[in-house]
């Protein structure tokens, strides 16, 4: 089963003349033939994207990638802001070789900083990383229960993933996306897989964002331990 990325429903698609251009000749949906018994189709992504647990954990990551935006955005506007008065100072500081060693040592503090900030963007990159993919397994694990009554109310035979069928996608008038799966409509039970989550009434647990150097401290420290736990020769 293909993973669907959450932030990818967060993000917002640029739309481009060509795209618009494409879509004053959207075709009509083809008449499709006769279901196949037993074969049923599932759409995770549409089901993660419109299902109220899947709207929420949206929310969140959303939230959380704002925080992290702020965070990295308020170091970087002061490490710009120290960058600045030491260009500004540079010329006067320098007069004497004492100030200028003072001033190089200052330089230097600040170029560590911004590799510090780098490392910590990156960090972060990661962490965010790693809590779209807890999103979506947490999000995931809830939809099960749902999806294997469905199944066995539809008296599915075999489900099959969406994203392997042939789609069209285009754009529609207002910038409207259009899109089929050139599958029978009666085999889909995505809409039916999403009523019943939202009718469950069953919300996201707390999703905080991954820390990743907490893991990591913690995964050195059982290193150690187990280390000094070891019997000596």
């Amino acid at each position: 089963m293909k993973k669907t990325s959450l932030v990818a429903l967060v993000g917002i698609l640029g739309l481009t003349a060509a795209g618009q251009s494409f879509a004053q000749a959207t075709p009509t949906q083809p008449t499709f033939g006769a279901a196949i018994p037993g074969q049923c189709v599932l759409d995770t992504g549409r089901a993660l994207a419109t299902s109220k647990m899947g709207l929420a954990a949206t929310a969140r990551l959303t939230q959380l990638n704002a925080q992290v935006q702020a965070e990295l955005t308020g170091e970087n506007d002061v490490l710009e802001a120290e960058g600045k008065q030491l260009q500004d100072t540079q010329k006067t500081s320098s007069a004497t070789d004492a100030g200028k060693k003072t001033w190089e040592g200052k330089a230097q503090a600040w170029a560590q900083k911004g590799e510090a900030l780098q490392r910590k963007a990156q960090i972060r990159e990661s962490e965010m990383r790693a809590t779209q993919q807890i999103a979506m397994q947490t999000v995931m694990e809830k939809m099960i229960p749902q999806i294997n009554s469905v199944v066995t109310q539809n008296k599915c035979s075999m489900v099959v993933q969406a994203d392997g069928l042939l789609q069209y996608q285009a754009t529609g008038p207002n910038n409207q996306p259009i899109s089929f799966t050139y599958v029978n409509p009666s085999m889909d039970i995505t809409s039916a897989v999403v009523q019943k989550m939202d009718a469950s009434g069953e919300q996201l647990p707390q999703i905080n964002r991954y820390n990743l150097e907490q893991q990591q401290q913690a995964q050195a420290a059982r290193s150690a331990s187990a280390q000094g736990a070891a019997p000596k020769k």
